[in-house]
């Protein structure tokens, strides 16, 4: 008889410990998450409060809270940054940020645009628009350790024109700290990742490289930065100045750019002089090198500067420094009949230039290539031996 009577009374013991257990770990985990999203509440306040101290003001319109259970996630209704220092004021239409709760310091964001910059108190100059904006950060606010970014189809354009500035189809930056980064030496792993790019507003910026900016691009960047101390926003100018005061550089280990069968690639250090001006070499490999002269202009200088007599004379010689030129002067298809279309019809100024920049033969994804030297110094450009022109002070 007890058996039966106490059979009823475990069934309910059987149900009830293994419920409270479940209230009792889901108050805690509640418990938790409230204290996660105050605590991130109370550092993002703090954050705020340091980058107001150095003339950064940042504000939402209306922010919200939530993400229960596992997450916390900030949305900021129209977040703003007012920067004293670049006298500039930027301004978007949303941004969300998440992180997990038991991994605070990876956040994941993303922004939706349009973003308008203008100066402060004045009307945009300037639009930046996306198909998709993401950014995910590891570190606390204010000194990140890691920091990737990507963009669909930004498009950068003058306001209230709408005049196109520069777009690309596709753009990645990655930065974090180096494996070899030390207080006293810092160094930055950078990454970028730059398809079907244009920058018309650059041309001009640009001076003698201004032709490549009008061009569809990809280009891919692999370098390591050294100098700078963190990932931290700040002006161009400002950080530019402090990588130069800590005798910093830019350690490209792999770059290479893409304009139609044009090929480039890169490695080598730049650096800057105290007035802002370029300084160091790259050593550089071209496929279709005759279609990177007249990018350049090399073709307009040695036409300045060389007689069609001499060129006529010197086509057996070019024959000798890099076969094909020759054949390149007579009107043929030039260095690995790498010439298409308009350019089939090639230009003997631009194979005189071309084997006046002292290049040697080599090969690059299997094509024939040149190889030669591109070299700053105090902002004059040298490609070989011949200068190219002037890049202005960067700050």
């Amino acid at each position: 008889m007890s058996t039966q009577n106490g059979s009823p009374r475990s069934r309910r013991w059987l149900i009830a410990v293994p419920t409270a257990i479940l209230v009792l770990l889901g108050v805690i985990w509640s418990g938790f998450w409230y204290w996660s999203t105050t605590a991130a509440e109370a550092t993002m306040a703090a954050w705020r409060a340091r980058e107001a101290e150095a003339g950064r003001i940042y504000g939402c319109a209306m922010a919200n809270f939530g993400g229960y259970p596992f997450r916390v996630e900030v949305a900021c209704a129209e977040p703003s940054v007012d920067d004293r220092a670049t006298a500039l004021s930027i301004r978007t239409r949303n941004l969300t940020a998440v992180a997990q709760v038991w991994d605070p310091t990876l956040v994941i964001g993303e922004i939706v645009g349009p973003m308008t910059v203008a100066p402060l108190g004045g009307s945009p100059t300037a639009t930046i628009d996306w198909t998709l904006a993401q950014a995910s950060l590891r570190g606390m606010p204010g000194t990140p350790e890691r920091l990737s970014i990507v963009v669909d189809k930004p498009n950068l354009a003058t306001a209230p024109s709408g005049e196109p500035l520069a777009m690309a189809e596709h753009l990645e930056f990655h930065g974090r700290f180096a494996a070899d980064s030390t207080p006293g030496h810092p160094a930055l792993d950078l990454g970028l990742d730059l398809r079907n790019a244009t920058a018309p507003a650059l041309v001009a910026a640009f001076g003698t490289f201004g032709p490549l900016a009008s061009v569809s691009t990809d280009l891919s960047v692999v370098a390591v930065l050294r100098g700078a101390s963190d990932l931290a926003p700040k002006p161009l100018g400002q950080q530019l100045r402090e990588i130069q005061a800590a005798n910093g550089r830019l350690d490209i280990t792999n770059a290479r750019l893409q304009q139609g069968d044009l090929i480039a690639t890169a490695t080598g250090a730049l650096g800057l002089t105290a007035r802002g001006t370029l300084t160091g070499e790259l050593r550089l490999t071209v496929v279709n090198f005759t279609k990177l002269i007249p990018l350049l202009g090399i073709d307009r200088v040695v036409a300045q500067a060389v007689p069609q007599e001499t060129l006529n004379r010197f086509g057996p010689a070019l024959d000798r420094l890099m076969p094909g030129l020759g054949n390149l002067l007579r009107g043929g298809s030039g260095v690995g009949g790498g010439l298409s279309g308009n350019s089939a019809k090639a230009n003997p100024n631009t194979a005189l230039g071309a084997a006046m920049l002292g290049g040697q033969q080599t090969e690059l994804e299997g094509q024939p290539a040149i190889a030669l030297s591109l070299r700053f110094d105090d902002g004059a450009a040298f490609l070989g031996p011949l200068k190219l022109g002037q890049i202005p002070p960067l700050y």
